[in-house]
């Protein structure tokens, strides 16, 4: 049966600001870097990236060390931002075409177009179009509707999918960007391409396929400058706002995800390439990336302080996920994730721990940094809440408003706990991480982590499990943050009860809806003493 999308039918909800005054309702920007992991930034500490900008943004707002992505690939962490639910909720799997959005399902988005702002996407859409299902073709060349505008953007442009998948063209809106219908595009199978001597643009996986044809619409589309076509698109819609109406920006870019495509101008600068004397090498590729992601992100926020909107802006900058390790970075020491176990896909903390910041001239104070737990499924209400439209009933199951952790990160708590996902799934609560099954729950295997220098108790010197390894595994992140030792055989009390609580929630969501802080709330003072807890509020249906 065809998918309906949740703001095409669901009724209106008019979410009229009730204590602000129109015109100091912030404005709001998401900046979402795909597979940047901590150790790509240089406000985390990572001497092999050049990230002024970004680092700018930490220096004068609020940095988080323990910031996750609610899944460690990017559809489901998108899915989640905008739905303010956890992937599993949707019912897909992890490839589709048509919208991803179901239709009782509420996106922030919209509410902020309802209740005033003007809003815009620019980037990696990779949510789907149309009402296609799963194995059905979208027609390229045809109205892609619904797509972003009706999920609340009143203007999108940017890629169908990731630039590692065809169609190589821009959307504007609900129309292939350069269209032509007397050169319509065509989807071939990677064996056709190969058959037929044709390669995917920037060394772009072959794997997926090909596009062919719409010569016009792919010429449009540079792969090498993607990140700057739009953050000029970004400054355009920026060129346009007024102090008198709020805006919102979603700018998920491309960088630095694969295939690693640097224009010519960022090769060769950055501090890696420098200090390895090589630009041929993945690792130095994604530096470099990473360096281009940071160009485009001054040149977004140098255009807000010229339209002298930069005082009244929330800007949130974090990652889809955590970043892939290339054959390339273990060989150089490049660390994408920092000093974290693992890798994208992972459900080990490389996986989904993300760089984030907060920055809010005058409301967030400059310079800090909080420990504390936040998860990206939590901006939609926390987005909501800095913007004074209230959060619908129904809405959002699995946001919690974090705007006085942003506001006051000393004596905010932070967010109680949070499920992720990679290939596998694992539970946070407080100081604990557990996962239900051994190694890293990820699409890749074990990792480099013997040649990443990282040691683990379930794996010898040659990065192999042991034999008698848990078949699950428990953290203490306070304690062990890299995640060195598996205490599922020591804390055997925790263990138990993190099983309880993970088996209750999927128990409890099996044809309902229900929190992870409800399940929490259930907890004895003793055990959630013990985690290191306090349940924050659950909503109800």
């Amino acid at each position: 049966m065809k998918k309906l999308l949740a703001t095409a039918l669901a009724p209106l909800i008019l979410a009229l600001p009730t204590a602000m005054a129109a015109d100091k309702r912030p404005n709001i920007i998401l900046f979402l870097a795909d597979d940047m992991g901590i150790g790509d930034v240089g406000a985390y500490g990572s001497t092999d990236v050049s990230t002024p900008n970004i680092d700018q943004l930490a220096a004068e707002g609020l940095k988080f060390t323990d910031a996750h992505s609610p899944a460690a690939v990017c559809q489901p962490t998108r899915y989640a931002i905008l739905s303010g639910r956890y992937y599993s909720r949707s019912g897909y799997g992890r490839i589709q075409s048509g919208i991803y959005f179901r239709k009782d399902e509420i996106l922030f988005p919209k509410l902020l177009q309802q209740a005033g702002y003007n809003t815009a996407a620019f980037g990696k859409w990779h949510l789907g179009f149309g009402l296609t299902n799963r194995d059905e073709p979208t027609d390229w060349n045809g109205e892609l509707k619904p797509g972003p505008n009706e999920c609340g953007f009143d203007w999108f442009f940017g890629m169908p999918q990731s630039h590692a998948q065809p169609p190589y063209v821009f959307v504007e809106n609900s129309r292939v960007y350069k269209g032509d219908p007397n050169d319509p595009i065509e989807m071939i199978s990677s064996a056709d391409a190969k058959a037929r001597g044709i390669k995917p643009p920037a060394n772009a996986p072959a794997g997926w396929g090909m596009s062919i044809g719409g010569k016009a619409a792919h010429e449009a589309c540079d792969m090498y400058r993607l990140d700057l076509i739009m953050a000029d698109k970004a400054c355009e819609f920026i060129g346009r706002q007024s102090a008198e109406k709020p805006f919102f920006i979603y700018l998920p870019w491309f960088a630095p995800h694969v295939p690693l495509a640097v224009a010519e101008e960022f090769r060769g600068k950055s501090p890696l390439g420098k200090r390895l004397k090589k630009h041929n090498n993945n690792a130095v590729r994604n530096a470099e990336y990473c360096n281009q992601l940071d160009f485009a992100v001054g040149k977004v926020m140098a255009s807000l302080r010229e339209r002298g909107l930069a005082d009244n802006t929330l800007v949130i900058f974090t990652s889809d996920n955590g970043g892939a390790i290339f054959a390339d970075s273990a060989s150089v020491g490049y660390k994408t994730n920092g000093e974290f176990l693992g890798t994208k896909t992972d459900t080990w903390e490389g996986g989904h721990r993300v760089p984030t910041i907060a920055w809010w001239p005058g409301k967030i104070a400059p310079g800090k940094t909080t420990n504390k737990l936040f998860s990206l499924t939590d901006l939609y209400d926390t987005f909501l809440a800095a913007a004074d439209v209230p959060v619908p009933p129904g809405a959002a199951v699995d946001s919690v408003n974090m705007l006085p952790l942003l506001l006051d990160p000393v004596n905010a708590p932070g967010l109680d706990g949070m499920l992720y996902k990679g290939k596998a799934s694992a539970l946070r609560v407080g100081d604990w991480s557990y996962h239900p099954q051994q190694g890293p729950g990820g699409l890749f295997g074990k990792g480099p982590i013997v040649k990443l220098g990282q040691r683990h108790s379930d794996y010898d010197e040659n990065g192999e499990l042991l034999p008698d390894a848990a078949e699950e595994q428990l953290y203490n992140l306070r304690l062990d943050p890299h995640q060195t030792r598996n205490l599922l055989r020591e804390e055997t009390e925790v263990a138990q009860a993190m099983r309880d609580i993970l088996k209750n929630f999927n128990q409890a969501n099996h044809k309902t809806e229900v929190p992870l802080q409800a399940i929490l709330a259930d907890l004895p003072p003793e055990m959630l003493s013990k985690l290191n807890t306090n349940p924050l509020p659950a909503k109800t249906r």
